[in-house]
């Protein structure tokens, strides 16, 4: 069976058919992630209305905090996410998104693959490619599965940052 994939950035340019993570809207269950510091569902959707003009909620990440998403399943055919991130609270501040896999000596491994800056406002982070890390995984039998953690402390300052509608891209070829 397949199924319709939206193009949730399309008004942006980028007609790449994604999926949402799951609970990656922040609306209701968070069954799988790992919120980590003090990482809450908070009210506050992003202003673009990415995932639905109906939704509410987003996901607040307080200084030194952290949220790994659940394991989802990627191919070569699926190298790059794209989220709405908002920074509240501190100067120069990063987030840090991360990469988590097993290696081919089932090692977990963990690999920063973007520190994304934000701004005052809503913003729509550029494609975030990942699959450099678990090429060679790739290789093997053509799949891997990898989580996401996106780190409020990923620079020397930290900051205070909300995260809304976690989506990754499926058909686009490398």
């Amino acid at each position: 069976m397949s199924r319709t994939l939206p193009t949730p950035f399309s008004r942006w340019g980028d007609y790449g058919r994604y999926f949402e993570v799951p609970g990656g809207d922040f609306e209701g269950s968070l069954s799988g992630w790992t919120l980590r510091n003090g990482a809450i569902p908070a009210y506050g959707n992003d202003s673009y209305r990415i995932g639905s003009q109906y939704d509410q909620r987003s996901l607040l990440l307080p200084a030194y905090s952290s949220v790994t998403t659940p394991s989802i399943c990627v191919t070569v055919l699926s190298p790059d996410l794209r989220f709405a991130v908002l920074r509240l609270g501190g100067v120069d501040t990063k987030l840090e998104v991360d990469l988590n896999y097993t290696d081919d000596k089932g090692v977990s491994r963990t690999q920063k693959v973007a520190t994304v800056t934000g701004g005052y406002g809503w913003t729509l982070t550029d494609s975030v490619m990942f699959l450099k890390p678990v090429t060679s995984l790739l290789k093997r039998n053509g799949q891997t599965n990898v989580s996401f953690t996106f780190v409020a402390n990923g620079s020397s300052r930290p900051g205070v940052w909300q995260i809304d509608d976690v989506w990754v891209d499926p058909y686009k070829s490398t």
